[in-house]
């Protein structure tokens, strides 16, 4: 995926939980089963398919190669042998040929399952590793500030990105109509048609960087670790699903204070962040009289 690498990137918050980022310099990173999202994929995540699914769809496209008008193309061992069938008129009806083909490619489905199986285990030790940090290029969204930052109630912290910081190489969400999957059974169908090379774990950074697009006004960026390599684990324990890590004061730009943000919890903001981040830029939300935006006023110390 090429894009440009943003040099500063924001974390949206409830005013308890800024106060708590502020004043620790630590962040939370999260597992995907953590996520308020259940179109996320996550350890506990499974095949949208099973043997027999697949058996029925390569049944289904081998009878459309046999009695299509169009010679198949390939060279696949199972594209030769439809070309052999069809020079021999093998099949006097697709209901001869779904029978028997139905028993011939059960084999070849077969032993194709444990590479299935595989790819789903790789996955599901990849992804109970996985620590995700979510982050947002822009802090004036009003729906940003409502849904993750309770109601313009919360904080927005803009923290420093790229090399030499906490944050180096974020990724950037992209935005789609269709779900992801830990492969897909069109994949695997295309392997046992056509010989494709299929390697669904080189995309497995991809599948937790992508997003249904009524989400594409977030601009969601996130930034991925892996914390080891053990097996995947179904503790109820949350603490075992998150990290806190720490920042540099020094990464942080500004601080966007929210246009409901209590007096009180405001002020306390106020103090921690001219108190241990005194580089920050400080800026108060008001809502616009004529639009639906907010504007920021910068705040002097």
């Amino acid at each position: 995926m090429n894009y440009k690498q943003p040099t500063s990137l924001v974390k949206f918050a409830d005013a308890a939980t800024a106060k708590k980022i502020l004043t620790d310099s630590r962040l939370r990173w999260k597992s995907p089963i953590l996520f308020d999202d259940p179109f996320e994929l996550s350890h506990e995540t499974e095949l949208s398919f099973d043997s027999n699914t697949l058996l029925v769809s390569c049944v289904k496209a081998t009878l459309g190669l046999i009695f299509s008008r169009d010679d198949p193309k390939g060279m696949s061992p199972l594209v030769k042998a439809v070309r052999r069938w069809r020079a021999e008129d093998r099949f006097d009806s697709e209901e001869e040929a779904q029978e028997i083909l139905t028993e011939l490619l059960n084999s070849m489905v077969t032993q194709r399952v444990p590479k299935i199986l595989e790819v789903l285990q790789d996955w599901k030790v990849y992804a109970s590793n996985l620590r995700i940090l979510c982050l947002s290029s822009d802090h004036e969204n009003p729906d940003l500030w409502y849904k993750f930052a309770n109601k313009h109630q919360g904080v927005a912290i803009r923290l420093a990105t790229g090399d030499d910081t906490s944050l180096a190489e974020p990724m950037q969400v992209s935005y789609s109509e269709q779900r992801p999957e830990i492969t897909t059974l069109r994949e695997q169908l295309d392997f046992l048609m056509a010989q494709h090379a299929v390697n669904p774990q080189e995309e497995f950074p991809e599948k937790v960087t992508l997003k249904s697009k009524i989400y594409a006004k977030e601009k969601e960026w996130r930034l991925i670790r892996s914390i080891s390599n053990r097996p995947p684990s179904h503790e109820t324990d949350n603490k075992s699903l998150f990290e806190d890590r720490v920042f540099d004061p020094s990464e942080v730009r500004s601080v966007y204070l929210g246009a409901r943000l209590d007096e009180k919890v405001k002020a306390s903001i106020i103090k921690a962040v001219y108190g241990r981040y005194p580089k920050a830029k400080l800026f108060q939300a008001h809502t616009m009289n004529n639009q639906f935006a907010l504007d920021f006023e910068r705040l002097n110390p």
